[in-house]
C-alpha cells in the first residue's frame, strides 16, 4: 500500500514540476559550462568589436553562421566581412545579456540553446534593443572548445 501511495504521489506531482528544473539531456559539469559561456561571450564580443584575430581564435574556418536577419548562411571569412561592415557603420554594443541557457553535451559536442538581449548604440548615439534566441554549437578539438556554428533569430522584446 505504501508503494502505491508513493507512485500515485509521483504521478500526480510530475506534471507540476517547474520547467526550469528539467534537464534536457546530457549535462556538462560546472567547469565545462563556465568554459563554454566564456567562449560564447568571447565570440560575441569579438564580433561586435571587429576583433578579427580574437574571433579567429575562438571560431574555426568551417563556421556555419545563420544571423537573426535571415540572408545567406556564412562561413568564417564571410562573417568577418560582416563584422568589418558593422564596425564601419559606427555602431557599438552597449549591453549584452544571455538570460537563459540550456546545455546538451554529447561527448566532444556541446549544444547551447540561449536567449539574448543586446543594446546597440548607433553612430549618433541612438539605441537599438534586440532580443532573440539562438542555438550555438561548440566542439572540443585538440583539448579545447571552439565555436563552430550558430542560428539566431529575433523575438519581440
Amino acid at each position: 500500500m505504501r508503494a502505491f501511495q508513493i507512485l500515485l504521489s509521483i504521478s500526480l506531482l510530475a506534471p507540476f514540476t517547474p520547467l526550469h528544473a528539467e534537464e534536457y539531456g546530457p549535462q556538462p559539469d560546472a567547469a565545462t559550462r563556465a568554459e563554454i559561456l566564456e567562449l560564447r561571450e568571447a565570440a560575441w564580443r569579438t564580433w561586435f568589436s571587429n576583433d578579427q584575430p580574437g574571433f579567429q581564435k575562438v571560431v574555426p574556418e568551417e563556421l556555419v553562421a545563420m544571423g537573426w536577419d535571415g540572408g545567406p548562411w556564412e562561413d568564417r571569412a564571410q562573417t568577418m566581412k560582416v563584422m568589418e561592415e558593422f564596425a564601419k557603420s559606427g555602431r557599438t554594443i552597449r549591453t549584452l545579456e544571455f538570460p537563459r541557457n540550456v546545455f546538451q553535451q554529447y561527448g566532444d559536442v556541446m549544444i547551447l540553446y540561449t536567449s539574448f538581449r543586446l543594446v546597440l548604440a548607433g553612430a549618433a548615439g541612438e539605441a537599438e534593443e534586440i532580443s532573440g534566441r539562438g542555438t550555438e554549437v561548440f566542439v572540443r578539438r585538440n583539448g579545447r572548445w571552439i565555436h563552430t556554428g550558430w542560428h539566431l533569430d529575433k523575438v519581440a522584446g
